[in-house]
């Protein structure tokens, strides 16, 4: 036993049998990570969203010691029972074999790829390209025949980073411990990165040596991790980056095994946490060179905010995304194949609508904003967020999907008992916090450029979330400002739609700097008044 404290204990992770070497009281979340198998890791091993979940199927194969307190708190009696632990917190004391429960695989995840309008600058090139969209959660790679001038061929993945957290301040932690926990990262994603562009360019007859450059559009902390640069600064007060704008390098020079003379440039940041991909998006739709007044809104794992126009443009960051991700919440997953998209009435009553058709298997963004908005139309929930008591509630419909939890907690089921979903009074407030933040930085930002509402002549959301909520359900709880609705627009995958444009046009990609130096940042957490504001802010 002595010896194998000193040389680490063996963890097979099943069902692919990858075994990994594990010290002693170390967690097997990390011991994952090191050998490259995926586990959910939603709150980052904080230890508070109870979905890292990993199997002990025989008694004597057991590797860890005593359940810890966050274990007792986070899994029911009967998941104790079935032999689930936590991989974030239980503790690994000898060899043995656990089974993944939670994965974070991409199988069947709804990842955005389209663009509201198409590549319209083109400069006089050579060759092909490849511009990336690196999200938090998914990547997106686009393959374009420069010289032929149109996009041939693209490739969507979840972002194998996830592992390591499902948010950037959990991978700013994790990069930061080590230089190897920082080499992972990376390698994580280049690597698989790497494999979808060689794809890419075999099924479409590319040579690959014709890849003349990659150009790199992601939030910062994103740009960093890609190029095996620490993100620690981003993590702590005054969260500054260690670049903005990164000279371009070859592809080589981060192990990317695709064409030894292949460039990668990557696009700018304004702050560390606004990033290239909100510069993209921002330069796409063209609000760097327009008069029109717009607001500019990514909401996602994180949530920027643009207001402004060709004259000048001030941006902030709020941290709306974890709860609309599907993290925190205890029935919450992200947008794949099972996940509540959609939460209606039907002749009068609860129903719901997921992806791809199937039974419900939990909640994502959407479908969580589309139940509170309807719940607070409906009563059940009031403005200051507050479930209706399941013993006080007269409306029928709801009356019998009302209840409580084993600790108290009011809940109200979704979806029928089969595939029970529920919505709990946590979860509201947690997407009270979440709206609480887009609302204080919208105010601020229209404060900023000396407007109102009223003055702003369109509202574009970005990303995946913000292209797939129900607009009536996002202005009802707050996301987006009350608007006519013809002022509310759709711009998909713009981040992707930039980095392609800057691959396009040499001149596109030169804007985007100068995009980048009209963005003015304001950090919302310096307002006197934040804490505030905020308060206000968390009423619906």
């Amino acid at each position: 036993m002595e010896y194998e404290k000193e040389r680490g204990f063996q963890i097979t992770f099943m069902p692919g049998g990858v075994t990994a070497t594990a010290a002693p009281g170390s967690s097997a979340a990390d011991a994952a990570a090191a050998a490259g198998v995926r586990i959910g890791r939603h709150c980052g091993g904080a230890g508070v969203c109870g979905k890292c979940r990993v199997a002990v199927k025989d008694r004597d194969e057991d590797p860890f010691g005593p359940l810890t307190e966050t274990e007792k708190k986070l899994l029911t009696q009967e998941e104790i029972e079935r032999g689930l632990r936590l991989s974030c917190c239980a503790p690994i004391v000898k060899n043995g074999t656990v089974y993944v429960v939670d994965g974070a695989e991409g199988e069947g995840h709804s990842i955005l790829e389209g663009f509201y309008s198409g590549i319209e600058e083109w400069g006089e090139r050579e060759g092909f390209g490849v511009a990336v969209d690196i999200g938090t959660t998914t990547v997106v790679c686009y393959l374009l025949d420069l010289r032929g001038r149109r996009a041939i061929d693209r490739a969507s993945f979840l972002n194998p980073q996830v592992s390591f957290g499902d948010d950037v301040i959990s991978r700013i932690a994790y990069s930061s411990s080590s230089n190897e926990a920082l080499w992972r990262v990376q390698r994580s994603l280049t690597e698989e990165m790497g494999e979808n562009i060689r794809a890419m360019a075999d099924r479409n007859g590319v040579p690959r040596e014709e890849i003349k450059e990659l150009v790199i559009a992601g939030n910062t902390v994103m740009e960093h991790l890609f190029a095996g640069v620490s993100p620690e600064s981003i993590g702590h007060s005054p969260y500054s980056p260690q670049f903005l704008l990164k000279d371009p390098f070859r592809a080589s020079d981060i192990g990317m095994n695709i064409n030894e003379r292949c460039v990668v440039k990557m696009l700018p940041n304004v702050a560390g946490y606004v990033g290239a991909d909100i510069v993209a998006g921002v330069a796409a739709v063209g609000m760097d060179v327009d008069d029109k007044m717009r607001l500019f809104v990514d909401i996602g794992t994180n949530n920027e905010i643009v207001i402004g126009n060709g004259g000048g443009m001030f941006c902030c960051a709020t941290a709306a995304g974890p709860a609309l991700e599907g993290a925190r919440i205890q029935y919450g997953m992200r947008a794949a194949e099972g996940a509540i998209e959609r939460v209606f009435l039907d002749n009068g009553e609860l129903a719901c609508g997921t992806i791809g058709g199937g039974a419900p298997a939990g909640l994502c963004g959407s479908g969580l904003i589309d139940a509170v908005a309807l719940l607070l139309d409906e009563g059940v929930i009031n403005a200051g967020g507050r479930f209706e008591y399941p013993e006080k509630c007269l409306d029928g419909r709801f009356a019998k999907r009302l209840g409580r939890d084993k600790k108290g907690m009011v809940r109200l089921l979704l979806t029928d008992e089969k595939n029970p979903v529920y919505l709990t009074q946590k979860d509201i407030r947690e997407v009270q916090l979440a709206v609480g933040a887009v609302k204080v930085g919208t105010e601020v930002m229209l404060e900023r450029a000396g407007t109102t509402e009223d003055g702003i002549a369109e509202v574009c959301l970005a990303g995946a979330f913000g292209n797939n909520i129900n607009v009536e359900s996002a202005v009802r709880v707050g996301l987006i400002p009350d608007v006519s609705r013809g002022k509310i627009l759709g711009v998909k995958n713009s981040s992707g739609l930039g980095a392609c444009m800057s691959l396009a046009s040499p001149g596109f990609y030169e804007r985007t700097k100068e995009a980048a130096k009209k963005m003015s940042y304001v950090e919302l957490s310096t307002l006197p008044d934040f804490q505030k504001r905020f308060l206000k802010a968390m009423s619906f």
